[in-house]
């Protein structure tokens, strides 16, 4: 007889076995209540009804091949409603118009066509009907809008009880009537100063709760208000906006009395949606929330914040010098409302006044230490010159220090934090030789930490010559300085070529094109093993710091290099929204980092 812990285990596998397959039965067969199957793993067929051709051919392809169906219907023709929807589990209402046209007003398609749709429905008996309405759905309501959604919520209740109900708050997403609305420079006119308050949600979001909904039959005959975690007014939102494409957009106020009716003109007389006279009445209509209603909360969805996701639904609306910036950091975002506040109040306070004075001396201070800096690199150029000698040039060094240059956004510029700084310096000065050569692409406040350190050696220690290579040409006050454009990555003087045995590099812009070009550079600058040999291996030190993001880019384009990705993580002065990484082709002899 085997012991105990023997029989254990040798029935473990089948009780583990067992487990499995009545878990993988419970969870990949659905029974609705009308005892039909659903097998949410083996995919589902997509009916989707269509008006126009080149409206729906994008969705062919979401699916796997043949799932995607697509059925020609009329609103206005029952019987193309019912092949839509006779042979459906589940039917998803998302018919809705924001404007009025010439062939349907909102009534016919909120009211009449809720109508047919839902007797199309029950007479096929559909398991689950789930209604997308509108926030502020509310027969009584001045907006017809609103008043015909919540018209149209009444009629799929009676005609079908168990309808769920779902009211999301104005979304945002990709081609969404918000952001990129607001982000346009023809969205010129507003009657309410943009005061209309709501809590925007994400449109992925709606779309995870309209798929739970589906295989959740508790749901049926609920009303699900779907909406942000933050509230927020249009103005607000449109000064995210501005702040992340980099832009001021305007926007003119105009009475409502005078607005309104002349939106209704329009709406009748063009072709295409510019303005309707109810959707100047629904900026007077604050988001109210139903109180008796199931929330995201109810269906466990955590629903994201709109200030989170600006960044990746608006950076095509940037220009070309702001477009790989990352995103704001919330200390930079509380900074500039404040400013911006001030500028829209035209009233400053002590505290305020203050503040910008501080913001002023720090500037001045700025220039004059520049200044400074200058007039010691032309007296040290004067005293190399024999014109005279360095003693009577410079009297009193100027202390380095990256504060005399400001970051710049145009130029993509993000100093390290001095720890970072002179923790690479030494990285890049650990075993050099008078003979040595370090060139630093792009990194100037690393040069800067290699010339504090150079200045502060004793006189014993070996000089390597240093090289900065550059975009910016404030840093042409240090001898130095190439002038450097990553897009012409091999345009530098001929005698630089093959003589670098130390390199650093921080390319401008996380993108693969910025990030192979400056790899073009390193290697066009690196040291081979042998200088008199034709051999292209090198034993040249090479670090690159940049953005996490990069790393399978970096790790390819460096690979003659045997770049690898290091556990020291680069710190910025200011901080980054993006993570950085240090990737090396050594692992440090100063413990400064080993391999991931």
């Amino acid at each position: 007889m085997a012991s105990l812990p023997a029989a254990v285990r040798s029935t473990a596998p089948k009780i583990a076995r067992s487990a499995l397959q009545r878990r993988a039965l419970h969870s990949d067969v659905h029974i609705t209540r009308t005892g039909k199957p659903v097998i949410p793993r083996q995919g589902c067929t997509v009916i989707v009804p269509f008006r126009e051709e080149m409206a729906k051919r994008h969705l062919k392809v979401s699916g796997d091949l043949g799932r995607v169906v697509f059925i020609e219907y009329d609103l206005r023709n029952t019987h193309s409603i019912e092949e839509s929807v006779r042979h459906s589990d589940v039917v998803y209402n998302l018919i809705g118009r924001d404007y009025p046209t010439k062939n349907f007003s909102l009534s016919d398609v909120h009211i009449e066509g809720t109508e047919r749709i839902t007797e199309a429905v029950a007479k096929y008996d559909v398991d689950r009907y789930i209604h997308v309405s509108s926030y502020n759905a509310n027969p009584q309501s001045s907006s017809e809008f609103f008043a015909t959604k919540g018209y149209g919520e009444k009629v799929a209740r009676s005609i079908f009880p168990e309808t769920t109900i779902v009211r999301p708050a104005p979304m945002f997403g990709f081609e969404d009537r918000l952001l990129l609305k607001l982000a346009s420079v023809t969205n010129l006119f507003t009657s309410n100063n943009m005061q209309e308050r709501y809590w925007p949600v994400h449109v992925i979001d709606v779309g995870e709760a309209l798929e739970k909904l589906m295989f959740d039959d508790s749901t049926a005959s609920q009303t699900y208000e779907l909406y942000g975690p933050q509230n927020y007014s249009t103005a607000e939102i449109a000064e995210l906006v501005d702040r992340e494409i980099y832009k001021k957009r305007r926007h003119i106020n105009v009475p409502k009395a005078l607005l309104k009716p002349t939106a209704g003109l329009l709406n009748r007389l063009l072709w295409w949606d510019i303005m309707s006279a109810d959707q100047v009445e629904r900026e007077f209509h604050d988001q109210v929330i139903d109180e008796s209603a199931k929330t995201f909360k109810d269906l466990d969805i955590e629903p994201g914040e709109i200030s989170k996701w600006t960044y990746h639904y608006l950076k095509g609306f940037r220009s070309s010098v702001y477009f790989d910036l990352p995103p704001a950091t919330e200390k930079e975002k509380r900074e500039e409302k404040k400013y911006l506040h001030v500028l829209d109040n035209q009233t400053l306070s002590s505290t305020t006044l203050d503040a910008l004075k501080s913001f002023y001396a720090e500037r001045d201070a700025r220039a004059e230490q520049f200044a400074k800096l200058q007039a010691q690199a032309e007296a040290l150029h004067d005293a190399e010159t024999g014109e005279e000698d360095v003693a009577t040039a410079v009297k009193e060094p100027v202390v380095l220090s990256m504060e005399a240059f400001g970051e710049d956004w145009n130029e993509s510029q993000f100093w390290y934090a001095d720890e970072t700084a002179d923790l690479y310096a030494q990285e890049l000065l650990d075993g050099v030789t008078a003979d040595s050569t370090i060139a630093v692409v792009s990194t100037p406040s690393v040069f800067v930490a290699l010339k504090k350190a150079l200045r502060s050696a004793p006189p014993e220690q070996p000089k390597p010559k240093l090289l900065l290579l550059e975009h910016d040409n404030r840093f042409g006050v240090f001898q130095e300085f190439v002038y450097y454009d990553f897009a012409q990555p091999l345009k530098l003087p001929a005698e630089l070529k093959s003589t670098c045995d130390r390199i650093i590099a921080d390319p401008p812009f996380l993108s693969e094109d910025c990030q192979t070009k400056t790899a073009l550079t390193v290697r066009w600058l690196s040291r081979p093993s042998n200088a008199s040999s034709s051999s292209s291996s090198s034993t040249t030190r090479v670090i690159v710091s940049t953005g996490e993001r990069m790393s399978d880019i970096v790790q390819r384009v460096y690979r003659s290099f045997g770049i690898r990705v290091t556990n020291y993580d680069p710190v910025h002065a200011r901080g980054l929204s993006n993570e950085f990484w240090c990737y090396a082709n050594y692992e440090s002899g100063r413990g400064s980092w080993g391999w991931q």
